[in-house]
């Protein structure tokens, strides 16, 4: 028969990898508030940045 089933490594389960891309989403939300309101346009492309990572990292993108 077959052996017992792999549990999945920590950061591919689906539930932690939802949570890491809300938080990260979320810093780059806040990220991007802040570079608007301050005028800083270098903050303004870090959390542009950080929102397309954090969209990236999302569980429906585990490859196996």
């Amino acid at each position: 028969m077959s052996g017992p089933a792999e549990k999945p490594r920590f950061f591919a389960r689906p539930k932690v990898r939802r949570i890491l891309s809300r938080t990260v989403v979320a810093v780059g939300i806040v990220l991007a508030v802040i570079g608007v309101v301050s005028g800083r346009y270098g903050w303004l492309f870090a959390g542009i940045i950080a929102t397309g990572l954090g969209a990236a990292m999302g569980p429906g993108r585990i490859r196996r």
